[in-house]
């Protein structure tokens, strides 16, 4: 058996955690001591809300998904600040994109747009601008992290927690790359492009459902998909758009209840996957 395509994808996971890792650790870092400062702007910002929620969101990581999540449960933040979070954050996809040289600007602007305008129209048409206290055990400060992230600044903490964050990652582009590359040593890159080309209008639908999955691993596939042509850029739009990694399970631990997150994810879903879905026409 022609081991090729296991080199192949060991190569470029390789690569990609010589990057991300040194990176990670940084963010951390950033995020210790800048958390509160963006936390401040966020509350005192009342009707810029929507919009700089999907400008945090831009940010790598899942940080700033899981703190406007924690906003939200609490009455700091509005529905529409929520959605356009999610919608601008890619999550661990600009991981994958970076170490790679991809070009990923037009997919970050698309979400970005997608993100404003329907952060502020959701708060015009549905709540109406009120921010809603879904969590009635309030807390006056939101620790800027998410659930697996260390709650202190010793470095070797973030280290150890960027170690494990990165090797997760690496460990989902290495997988996603190996099947790639083995079903096209087996059928051809040509078929099995055009097996999900054949999906049609069904493509940016069926991604963006993918991307609901919880946890980080679903944007990350989506990306390396989106990085080796497998997927257009209208559903790379669409799953990165809905993937908002372990925003809907702090949701569910902070107690809100089921009915209220199927909501959000329906919202998420239905504007995902419509913008997905006009691009991929036109």
């Amino acid at each position: 058996m022609n081991w090729t395509f296991l080199f192949e994808a060991l190569a470029s996971a390789a690569r990609i955690a010589l990057i991300i890792l040194p990176l990670l650790f940084l963010i951390d870092l950033l995020n210790h001591h800048y958390a509160k400062k963006i936390e401040q702007i966020i509350k005192r910002s009342t009707k810029f809300m929507p919009f700089l929620g999907a400008v945090f969101g831009l940010l790598p990581g899942c940080n700033v998904a899981v703190i406007v999540t924690l906003f939200y449960t609490r009455g700091l933040a509005s529905l529409g600040t929520l959605i356009a979070a999610l919608i601008a954050t890619s999550d661990e996809a600009l991981y994958v994109f970076l170490p790679l040289g991809f070009n990923f600007l037009p997919l970050l602007a698309a979400k970005f747009v997608l993100a404003v305008i329907s952060g502020y129209l959701i708060d015009y048409f549905i709540s109406n601008g009120k921010i809603p206290q879904i969590n009635k055990k309030a807390a006056k400060s939101v620790d800027f992290c998410c659930t697996e992230h260390p709650h202190d600044n010793k470095p070797i903490r973030m280290l150890a927690h960027a170690l494990k964050h990165g090797l997760r990652i690496v460990l989902v582009v290495f997988v996603v790359l190996a099947f790639l590359n083995y079903a096209q040593d087996r059928f051809s890159p040509e078929s099995l492009t055009a097996s999900f080309n054949n999906l049609g209008f069904w493509q940016p639908i069926l991604i963006g459902l993918v991307g609901l999955i919880p946890g980080c691993g679903t944007s990350v596939g989506i990306a390396t998909l989106y990085i080796k042509g497998v997927i257009t850029f209208g559903s790379a739009v669409a799953g990165l758009s809905t993937a908002s990694g372990e925003a809907f399970i702090v949701m569910f631990g902070q107690g809100v209840k089921k009915q209220h997150i199927i909501k959000i994810a329906f919202i998420l879903f239905i504007l995902g996957a419509s913008c997905g879905f006009f691009i991929q026409i036109i």
